[in-house]
This record gives C-alpha cells, structure tokens and sequence, in this order.
C-alpha cells in the first residue's frame, strides 16, 4: 500500500513539475520579452534596470506573475496536504485522490473574503519552501546579486532585508498548519492561523527539534550526494576531455550541476517535510482543543471517489470487454506519459534549434571563438568550428561572403591570397573553384587538404551545439549585398536557428536592412573606434568594439540604453581581466579555454578543484 501512496505521489509531483515547465515557465519568458519590447530595450543590463523594474508594464506583468505562481504553489501545497493525511493513516490514495481534493480545496480557499491574505500566505510559503533552488538558481545571475548590493549598500536596507527574512520565517514557523486547519476542517484563513499558532508555540520544541533533525539528515545526505556527483563528473570529464580544455569543462560542469542540484535539493526538503508535518500535525492537531477527532471532510471526499469508482468499474466490466477495460484503467499513466514526452520534446527541440545555448547575458560575460578558434585550426573552417565546440565557446565568430555564382562561403578577406595561397577575389571564383583550394595548409601541415565551407555547412554543424555570429562582410555594391543579407536571413530560417544566430556587420545600413526582413534576429555594429553618438540607433542591439576604445562610460552608457558591448580581439590575460571588470556582455578572443578560465574564476571553488587533482592522481 505505501509503496503505491508512494507511486502516486512521485506522478503527482512530476505532473507538477512538468505542468511548469510547460505552462508556467514559457509563460513568463513570453512575458519577459514583450516587456522588453513594451518598455524599448532590446536588452535588459544592470544599468537600466532600475528604470525597468519602475515601468508600470513591468509592475503589472510582475505582479501577475507573482500571482500565478501563488495560485500554482496553492494547489500543490493542498494536494500534499490531502495526500499525507491519507497517507499517514495508512490508507491506499490514487493520484485522483490527491488532485480532485486539491483543485477542490484550492477553489474553497480563494472564495474566502481573505483570499488575498491566503495567496499572500502561499507566496510567502514558496520562497521559503523553494528557497535552494532560489538560491542557487540566484548564483547564476548578475541581477540577483546587483539588487543584494545595491538593498544591502547601506544600513536601512541591511535591516530592512533582515526583517523581512526573519518576517517570512516567523510567518511559516508559526502558519506551519494554517493550510491544514483550512483544508481539513473548513475553518477561515485568520483562524486556522491563529489555531496553528497555537499549537505550534503549544509544542514549540518539539516541532524545532523535530524539523531541525531531519533537516540536518537532509543536509548531510546532501552533501555527501554533491561530493558524490561531482566526483564522478570529475571523473568523467578527466577521462573525455583534452587537458587544453579540462578547467573550462569542470567550471562549465560545476554550475550545471549546481543547478540540478538546486532541483532536487527543493523538491526533496519539499516531500520529506511535508511529510513529518503531516505526521505531527495528525499527532497533536488532529484532536482535542486545536483539533477535530471526526473524520475530515477530505476523507468523506477520498471515499465518495473511490466508491464513485468502483461503480463506474462494476458498470464499465457490465458494458465493455476485459481487455478494453484493462486499457481504460491505464489512462492515467498514459497522461502522464504523454507529459513526460511533450517536456522531453521541448527539451530536445530547444537543444534542436539552440535555445538551450541562449542564457541571455544576465548570466555572466559570454565567450566568442574568434573565426572560430582559429589559434587551434585555420580560421573560418569546420574544423575551427569544432574546435570553438570543444572550447565549449558560447559563441564562434565566423565571417561571409558570396562566390561568383551566390554560394555564401565563410571568409575574411576579400582576397582568397592570405588563406589559400590564391591570388583572386572571392566574387571572381564560383563555389566549386573555392572547392578546390587548400584553406588549412597555411596553419599547418595538419591541416592541409582543409576546404573552404558554405554557411550551410557551419549552420548543420553548430545546430544546437554553439551559438554563431556571423559577420557580413560588406561589398561596394548595394545590389551584392541586398542578396548576402536575403542568403544569410534564408539560411538561419531554413535551418530554425534564429535564436542560435546574432549577426553582424560594419555596415549600419545593411543591418537595417536585416532588422526590417526579421525584427527578431540580434544585430551588431562592428566599430574599431567609437566617438560620439553613435549608440543612439533602435535597429542595432550590440556595439562590438576594439577592446582597447572599450572604458567604463562607453560600457555603463551603452547598458543604460539596453545595448550590448562586445569586445575584440582580446587574448592576454590582463586584458581579459579588465574587459571582465567593466562588465562588458562578451568576449571575442582565439584563445577561449583562457577566458573561460578568467571570467569564470570567481565561480571556482577549491575543493572542487582539489578533488580534481586527487582524480588526476
């Protein structure tokens, strides 16, 4: 019986989770980029977004959001009351049983005259309940981390932070049951919080002494979980990955697995406290003074369910024959199944068309493989493509130009002299002349025998694995480079990857041209010197500078307008470091291993590291 309690739950929950992923995450990305739009930044930085956060649009969609995910966490935060009450009295609960109550209860609660104090109490309960993944999920972030300095700067916000922390918790502790006295006995919000405060300073010590110890037991499996993953990650990784590329790989692995981390960490606290509340609430609160002895009304509600059921049953075995009936029984699984497969299915079209690769850069500086990362392989090849990729690069810079016959091939220089040896032009070549050149033996004689490859090419290799900038290199003629932009703009829609691909050009006028075919696709101005107010232009979104013109107000004027700023070519390690402090949103380099090292180091931590070393060993 408990083992099928148990399977119950487990799909309860992973309906839940994946409802979210679904429904309540797409959502408020949705909402975040029509805010964007709404409020004229292509962009979200540091700089603007104090004015961002004050728009009345953002305070609305905010707002709803907050509101969203209070109800989400209402109904489940009911349903598991439902489901532990039977389960802690042994009795034998469907996933029926524990969503119809639920919905039901959750209905109940919000046509109290109190409902706000109840989706007040419910959000308040979430950032507490949810509070690891929130954290960590936080780490990730530079805004997060923006606000706590700008709250905390000063003395009033320091306190003001240390109150509502201990307001939430305070309010949790002694609410614990609220919830409860409101689902199980019916009473309103004020009361049953009243009731909980009672019984829980009533049984104050046991209730801290009994919630810290598992708590702790928690803790230390947690702990002994994360050496665990990240051993055999280490492992792993040590065993697959290049020495070249084996620091960036760890730090790159570190914070996946922090975030997955975060996940089960909540989703577990979540279960297993739910679990002894329910245990003592039926212990102490279900009797006597603060109680009821009767069974409750969630009870009387399971068991017209599954008398309800049973007759169906009985009338559907009557109509129907064994084996129909056999598959009828299963159609709950079966929806759960069909969720599993949607959410792997965004999972591996995000993976698919790039999405995955597109953290916005609210998670740190990005890093760029400059022609891909052409000090390992002959620039602007596959294989320097592959090379970016197991760099594990964000992005890789590639630049384009069409041949005599409109093939667009990845190249820099207008002459093919520098790269193949061949003294002509890219326009005076078609594609099967470009073909038959030698575009790796000037790096080395590894690479002779390295052909010239099309957009296309680079497109169906980096699908998925790494983002692209892909420059447009500007021709004299107005005509020739009306057609590179239609190419380009066809191929990235062919192939789905326009949340993949930002392009880019030292032509302003032909990435005007780009934004009025696709208002969507990210577009930069190359400058290798910036004066004056050349920022000051909706259709670009990033300004990618000559590292050496790049300073604090250019960088501080240009997030303010919600512009990116990248810079080039940076490969020494205090040049690095500088673009890292003024907080630029990329770095264009050869050497990106180096800079994934650099701008990921405040991210390092040393027993991560030394248990590298006891692998290495």
């Amino acid at each position: 019986m408990k083992l099928n309690n148990l399977r119950a739950l487990f799909l309860f929950e992973l309906l839940c989770k994946a409802t979210f992923t679904m429904v309540f995450y797409p959502l408020c990305k949705a909402a975040f980029r029509l805010l964007l739009w709404v409020t004229g930044y292509s962009y979200l930085t540091l700089e603007n977004l104090p004015r961002f956060m004050r728009h009345p649009a953002t305070i609305a969609v905010l707002f709803l959001i907050l509101l969203a995910g209070a109800l989400f966490y209402l109904v489940e935060t009911t349903s598991l009351i439902v489901f532990y009450q039977g389960f802690v009295k042994e009795k034998k609960i469907s996933i029926v049983q524990i969503l119809f109550p639920g919905f039901l209860m959750t209905g109940e609660l919000l046509r109290q005259k109190k409902r706000g104090l109840v989706l007040l109490f419910s959000l308040l309960n979430a950032l507490v309940t949810l509070s690891p993944m929130l954290i960590i999920f936080a780490i990730q972030l530079k805004v997060p981390a923006y606000i706590a300095k700008t709250v905390t700067g000063d003395l009033y916000g320091a306190a003001s932070v240390v109150i509502f922390l201990l307001f939430c918790l305070l309010v949790n502790f002694f609410g614990v049951y609220s919830l409860y006295y409101c689902v199980l006995g019916g009473y309103d919000f004020i009361k049953s919080f009243r009731k909980s405060a009672r019984l829980v300073w009533r049984r104050k010590y046991q209730f801290l002494f009994c919630l810290l110890g598992v708590n702790l037991l928690l803790f230390l499996f947690y702990v002994l979980l994360y050496i665990g993953v990240l051993t055999l990650v280490c492992y792993i990784i040590y065993r697959t990955k290049s020495e070249q590329v084996l620091m960036a790989a760890m730090l790159t692995a570190y914070d996946e697995v922090m975030v997955y981390m975060g996940v089960f960490i909540t989703v577990t606290m979540q279960i297993v406290n739910y679990g002894v509340l329910a245990r003592m609430f039926s212990a102490y609160g279900m009797a006597g003074k603060e109680g009821y002895s009767e069974p409750n009304r969630i009870e009387k509600m399971q068991e017209q369910i599954i008398y309800e059921d049973a007759v169906r049953e009985m009338e559907f075995e009557d109509r129907m024959p064994k084996k129909l009936h056999s598959r009828y029984t299963q159609l709950t699984a079966a929806a759960v199944v069909a969720v599993i497969f949607v959410n792997l299915y965004m999972i591996g079209d995000a993976f698919r068309n790039g999405s995955l690769t597109d953290r916005e850069t609210l998670f740190g500086t990005y890093i760029t493989a400059h022609r891909g990362s052409s000090n390992a392989a002959p620039e602007n090849t596959l294989e320097a493509l592959e090379q970016a990729i197991s760099d594990l690069a964000d992005f890789a810079e590639i630049d384009v130009q069409e041949t005599k016959d409109g093939v667009v091939i990845l190249m820099h220089d207008v002459s093919l002299q520098r790269t193949t040896g061949v003294r002509a032009q890219v326009g005076e070549l078609t594609y099967a002349q470009t073909r038959e050149l030698d575009a790796g033996g000037w790096f080395s004689k590894e690479f002779i025998g390295v052909r010239v490859p099309t957009l296309e090419e680079a497109l169906l290799l980096c699908k998925g694995k790494i983002n692209l900038n892909i420059e447009l290199k500007a021709a004299r003629s107005s005509v020739a480079n009306e057609s590179l932009i239609q190419k380009v703009l066809q191929l990235i829609d062919l192939y789905d990857m326009q949340d993949q691909c930002v392009i880019s050009c030292t032509d302003p006028v032909m990435l005007a041209r780009v934004k009025e075919k696709n208002s969507n696709i990210k577009t930069g101005y190359i400058l290798s010197f910036a004066y004056g107010m050349f920022y000051q232009v909706d259709y670009i979104d990033f300004f990618s500078m000559k590292s050496s013109f790049v300073n604090e107000s250019t960088v501080k004027t240009l997030h303010s307008l919600g512009k990116e700023v990248h810079a080039w070519t940076v490969n020494s390690r205090m040049e690095m470091e500088r673009v890292k402090q003024l907080g630029v949103d990329n770095i264009i380099t050869d050497n990106p291993v180096l800079v994934r090292e650099v701008v990921y180091e405040e991210h390092m931590r040393i027993g991560f590291f030394k248990l590298l070393g006891i692998i290495g060993h």
